[in-house]
């Protein structure tokens, strides 16, 4: 056998015991001793959607309106996201009250304020985040309310709700070329918007919009997170 023979017969031993070392690591990944319970992390490819439920936006003549979303080409201005409500006439704003709390006991009188029905084993509640339009005719409206779910090397998932004007549309811009786009479907009759990069899910009940985002999240439990919230406000069971 010559030198060079002998050489690659040696490296290829080498790289394999690195290969096998390598996927012991992998597989460990996440675990915090063996009183751990929640699952270990898996690999990107198995937690990312490739298939989200519903029509992809892709190919289809923009605008598009579905539900309470209308869809724009890149090109146009959409306007706001979120389309606040009106104040009376000759009212204006005189402030903006942010709060913000490890605990949910304080926001409970907060016109937004909710708690979801289900989150994925091993996330826990990191803290919450609550805002209030003041009026100057003293009158005051309860705009915003975040929810913020971490769990150690894993991505947070985050929960926002925000109030819309009554019949408001959400605009949003959607390239139709893009390889990855919104997705038109439903859930429990109600329309939803999926997009997947981030991974989030918006939908709107009343003049309440929703936005879960969860990047790497199964999409089986982003699911889930919606339908319990959704099942929730319909007076339903998840």
């Amino acid at each position: 056998m010559t030198k060079r023979v002998v050489v690659g017969v040696l490296l290829a031993i080498v790289a394999s015991a690195i290969t096998a070392s390598v996927v012991v690591v992998v597989g460990q990944e996440g675990r915090g001793g063996d009183e751990e319970k929640v699952p270990p992390l898996k690999a990107v490819e198995e937690w990312t959607p490739y298939t989200l439920p519903g029509t992809p936006v892709a190919g289809l003549a923009l605008p598009i309106d579905y539900g309470p979303f209308h869809m724009v080409a890149p090109e146009t201005d959409p306007g706001p996201y979120v389309p606040f409500p009106t104040p009376l006439p000759g009212v204006k704003k005189a402030g903006h009250d942010v709060r913000e709390s490890a605990t949910l006991d304080e926001f409970r009188d907060h016109d937004l304020f909710f708690e979801p029905p289900y989150i994925p084993a091993g996330w826990e509640l990191l803290g919450a985040h609550a805002e209030t339009v003041i009026w100057d005719d003293g009158s005051s409206w309860d705009s915003s309310f975040v929810l913020y779910y971490t769990r150690p090397e894993y991505f947070g998932i985050t929960i926002k709700r925000f109030l819309v004007a009554p019949d408001g549309r959400v605009r949003l811009v959607a390239n139709p070329e893009a390889e990855v786009t919104y997705t038109l479907g439903e859930i429990r009759g109600v329309p939803v918007l999926y997009d997947r990069d981030p991974l989030q899910i918006h939908f709107l009940q009343g003049n309440v919009l929703t936005q879960i985002e969860a990047p790497l999240l199964h999409l089986d439990e982003l699911i889930k997170i919606a339908d319990g919230l959704i099942a929730q406000t319909q007076g339903g069971s998840p």
